[in-house]
């Protein structure tokens, strides 16, 4: 009976934890600069100022909030993480929930070309090495990438330009270190004859191709008007 009664002691000992560490919790923090560091303040202390409030599930952030000094949320970010729990994206919303940013610390295309376009083609991205902070327009549209080392060193970064319609007109791949455009292309469109031109442009600002091609035809949504 004894030994039992241990056993049911030690099991609560080793569970109740567990649920407690599941739990949700908030936290508030007086600056960014504070949320990384983990200095967390009673929410008393807040009130009446800009701060950020931290929602943490198993003692993980999942989402940030920023509060300014009238009380409104200005910006919202969420965070998500892979199965061994560590952070691989965070997306920032302003307070009508459109995507404003997008912080991605995996791998991806944009990395590869800007290093490749830097440091040459023999270069292969791994999660330690780079990550890419992407900007959005108020239409969700990519206006900007920002491709760092994983020290926070900026280390180059792709503009993106759009026309009246919303169509792609000019990319501008830039090395940060010397603010240098290393790539320019401009996409131009025959619309009335289904044709997007391209030329592309080096670093000293030469002409280095030039192409014509057929702009795909999207076929009409046939719910359309209906």
């Amino acid at each position: 009976m004894k030994f039992r009664l241990l056993k049911i002691y030690f099991t609560f000992l080793l569970v109740v934890p567990a649920i407690l560490l599941a739990q949700d919790r908030i936290k508030y923090f007086h600056t960014y600069n504070d949320f990384i560091k983990g200095v967390d303040v009673n929410p008393a202390k807040v009130i009446g100022t800009s701060f950020y409030r931290g929602k943490y599930v198993s003692n993980r952030v999942s989402v940030l909030d920023h509060i300014n000094a009238g009380g409104n949320l200005t910006t919202k970010t969420m965070f998500y993480y892979n199965q061994s729990g560590n952070l691989i994206v965070m997306d920032t919303y302003n307070p009508d929930s459109t995507l404003i940013s997008r912080t991605s610390y995996l791998p991806d295309d944009i990395q590869a070309q800007m290093v490749e376009k830097i440091q040459g083609i023999d270069w292969f991205p791994t999660q330690k090495d780079y990550f890419t902070v992407t900007h959005f327009d108020s239409l969700r549209k990519p206006v900007l990438y920002d491709v760092k080392a994983s020290s926070g060193e900026d280390i180059g970064r792709l503009e993106l330009r759009y026309n009246d319609k919303g169509d792609l007109n000019m990319e501008i791949w830039i090395r940060s270190r010397d603010n240098k455009v290393i790539e320019l292309t401009e996409f131009t469109f025959d619309y009335i004859n289904s044709v997007q031109h391209i030329v592309q442009y080096d670093s000293t600002g030469d002409e280095v191709s030039k192409v014509s091609v057929r702009i795909p035809i999207t076929e009409a949504d046939s719910t359309f008007g209906q």
